[in-house]
């Protein structure tokens, strides 16, 4: 069998989150500093040095892109905060997947429609057209991964395992 390896990146479709989320952090800094300055003169430059932290540690993480690495049956999936810092999700043989379905299955509705221990929602956001769904044991919890992969990676998982696997239909 040949060596196959596949990444593919999806960014988070949450663009208004996103923005809300960044104009409450300042808006929450900007009071922060205002009471601080205030209020307390004397403890102002502490507010000032923990805002600047929070905004170094938080800032960076509103914005998410999530890469999938598929390698020889090894599918890796990735998340990257603001372009710069990696963490790992979920990293699993494709064999131990009970099943891989794209979202609007209807073999497998009742399956990928079931509460599980954990769910990861690696793709653009919720299940969408071009959305897949695998179910994948680790230990004892199960684990739901929602990921977008590209048509390279669906061809290479069909041909990988054929058996727990369903493509979304070519119309």
């Amino acid at each position: 069998m040949d060596n196959v390896f596949i990444e593919h990146m999806v960014e988070k479709d949450d663009k208004n989150m996103r923005i809300i989320k960044k104009a409450g952090m300042i808006l929450g800094i900007a009071i922060v500093l205002f009471i601080g300055f205030t209020v307390f003169t004397q403890f102002f430059t502490i507010a000032l040095l923990i805002c600047i932290l929070v905004v170094f540690f938080f800032w960076r993480k509103i914005d998410r892109e999530y890469e999938y690495i598929y390698t020889d049956g090894n599918l890796d999936v990735d998340v990257i905060y603001g372009r710069s810092a990696r963490k790992r999700l979920l990293s699993a043989d494709t064999r131990d997947f009970q099943f891989i379905a794209y979202g609007g299955s209807t073999a497998y509705h009742a399956k990928i429609e079931a509460k599980y221990d954990k769910t990861l929602d690696c793709g653009a956001g919720g299940i969408r057209d071009n959305s897949y769904v695998g179910v994948v044991t680790r230990g004892d919890k199960t684990i739901k991964l929602i990921f977008e992969p590209d048509e390279r990676m669906v061809a290479a998982l069909k041909r990988y395992i054929p058996r727990k696997f369903e493509a979304k239909p070519e119309y």
